[in-house]
């Protein structure tokens, strides 16, 4: 489980000095956006070792540093990829990037191997035999 404590050593050793400034209540509120995003995004196994969960806390200490100075948006903003115009008839064609499905690769990376087995594709087959 995520602590204040640990949270506050991790962004200590990493030189994260805006952290060390956070009024508590602030860093605690951080901690747990940060848990909710990852449980809510990623299918994590409900069981884990004292290892896996270590780095699972970790990635909720890195998220939790990276909302301090980038909240997560409620919903990805497309950004443009070219615009055109036309003055006499008032013709505007506006072309978007596609949105990043995924936002933050580096917790994608470091939770991939807590992730549950999908097993809903899973075909079992065989021989009943009674």
């Amino acid at each position: 489980m995520a602590t204040l404590n640990q949270a506050n050593l991790y962004h200590a050793v990493r030189d994260n000095t805006a952290w060390g400034n956070l009024d508590p209540s602030k860093a605690e509120a951080l901690l747990q956006d940060a848990g909710d995003y990852i449980r809510s995004r990623y299918s994590v196994r409900a069981v884990l070792t004292t290892d896996e969960q270590r780095l699972l806390d970790q990635a909720v200490y890195r998220l939790a540093g990276i909302f301090q100075t980038n909240p997560p948006a409620g919903a990805a903003m497309p950004s443009i990829k070219s615009e055109k115009k036309e003055l006499a008839g008032m013709k505007k064609e506006v072309e978007y990037n596609p949105a990043d499905p995924d936002p933050y690769p580096y917790i994608t990376a470091i939770v991939r191997s807590l992730l549950r087995a999908d097993t809903s594709h899973t075909v079992l087959m065989g021989k009943v035999t009674g």
